[in-house]
């Protein structure tokens, strides 16, 4: 299989993604290099970047962090519309069912 290329490394607005020549790629959740606060743009970023870090070989462990010592300390349900319209629902819960991880990607997080 071919490998992708590295960069999509650098293509998330919310997500710095950085790998070390053992393969572990450390994925850092931030909003302008601080604490994350979680927005629908950032949903539908990252049905793409963890797709793409599934499908890239070079990548053995990954680890999900947060800025400022946080996971995800803060949602911004404003910017998801209103989730109480199925229309708006339904595109938020397609792009999470959408997310899907390869068989792949799921043993490299058991390791």
């Amino acid at each position: 299989m071919q490998r992708l290329q590295d960069d999509y490394l650098a293509a998330y607005r919310s997500l710095k993604l950085t790998r070390d020549a053992n393969g572990v790629l450390v994925a850092e959740f931030h909003s302008n290099g601080g604490p994350f606060i979680f927005t629908a743009q950032d949903h539908t970023e990252f049905v793409d970047a963890f797709y793409r870090i599934a499908q890239d070989r070079a990548n053995k462990i990954v680890i999900l962090t947060g800025a400022g010592g946080e996971f995800i300390p803060e949602i911004d349900f404003s910017s998801f519309g209103n989730v109480a319209d199925p229309g708006v629902w339904s595109q938020v819960h397609d792009e999470g069912v959408g997310a899907r991880f390869t068989t792949r990607a799921f043993r490299l997080w058991r390791i």
